[in-house]
């Protein structure tokens, strides 16, 4: 069967009208072309669905019963439509996103509070999480997108570079090394260290190993959360580094951070998502809000 959405408007109208005359004026289209979408409507279904007569146009009850339907068929359609376009308008949808406890603390937040006053109709939902936890939530369709230091990345994620981000050495307020202008990793390391996750110690040891094979880690804690970290740095057990971006929560600690040489270490930031999957208009719109808040972020 081929029932068209045109036959099915035409009938339509002219059941509510009573008229082929005014069903004609609303769709835009002649008497004669009215009739032959009715009749070639009546021909695919084997069935008349109204009669005129002396008293006018009338319904029969095929038609009546077939009104029903086909009125659904086209509020359905209609508001499957418009809700296409509100999707590719940004005027609603959801946008789900990653990203490491560190950004999702410092970078995100201006990101999400611009893109939502530019849009408030999209609802966006931010999962912190490990840095280990990023790729997977994007590989099992958890989040359209995730931000996280650079990494290793199958062929089904795609990678954009946001920004380079700082390692600097982070002690108490009080500490020997907290006026220096600049502090040496070899400096540094002469005291306990106090670590992040196993994936941000294997990599910060790569960096160090890569310039000098007597710059080894042995972190007497390896914790999961920055404050965690940094409770423990501020209560006397060991110093740690982190990106300069944390710089915001050092305060409340009691902490200072000191630049490191010897050598200079840097994190890119980037943003993540899958190579096989067209990000939604509102996901793609955050996406490239994130680019422009991640340019202003790299001149800062």
């Amino acid at each position: 069967m081929n029932v068209t959405i045109r036959q099915l408007r035409a009938f339509v109208a002219i059941s509510e009208l009573k008229s082929f005359t005014l069903a004609a004026r609303r769709l835009h289209v002649t008497q004669s072309a009215l009739s032959l979408l009715v009749k070639d409507l009546e021909t695919e279904l084997r069935v008349r669905l109204m009669d005129r007569g002396p008293r006018g146009l009338s319904l029969t009850a095929a038609g009546a019963d077939f009104l029903t339907a086909a009125t659904k068929v086209l509020e359905d359609l209609d508001a499957a439509v418009s809700g296409a376009a509100q999707l590719r308008d940004l005027r609603r949808g959801i946008v789900r996103v990653t990203c490491t406890p560190l950004y999702a603390s410092t970078f995100l937040p201006q990101v999400v509070s611009d893109f939502n006053a530019k849009n408030p109709s999209i609802t966006i939902r931010v999962l912190d999480t490990l840095n280990e936890e990023v790729l997977r939530r994007i590989m099992i369709g958890e989040v359209d997108l995730g931000i996280a230091p650079q990494r290793p990345t199958p062929p089904e994620i795609r990678e954009t570079p946001l920004f380079a981000d700082r390692i600097d050495a982070i002690c108490p307020s009080g500490h020997e090394l907290a006026n220096k202008r600049s502090i040496t990793w070899k400096q540094l390391l002469k005291f306990p260290f106090v670590s992040l996750t196993r994936d941000f110690t294997s990599r910060l040891q790569a960096d160090l190993s890569s310039n000098s094979s007597m710059l080894l880690l042995s972190p007497v804690h390896e914790v999961s959360y920055l404050a965690t970290a940094f409770g423990l740095v501020k209560s006397g057990q060991g110093l740690t580094a982190q990106p300069k971006a944390a710089r915001s929560m050092l305060a409340s600690f009691g902490l200072v951070s000191v630049p490191t040489v010897q050598p200079i270490i840097h994190r890119q930031i980037s943003i993540f998502t899958r190579r096989d999957i067209t990000l939604s208009p509102a996901a793609e719109g955050f996406y490239q809000l994130v680019i422009e808040h991640a340019a202003h972020h790299a001149k800062s």
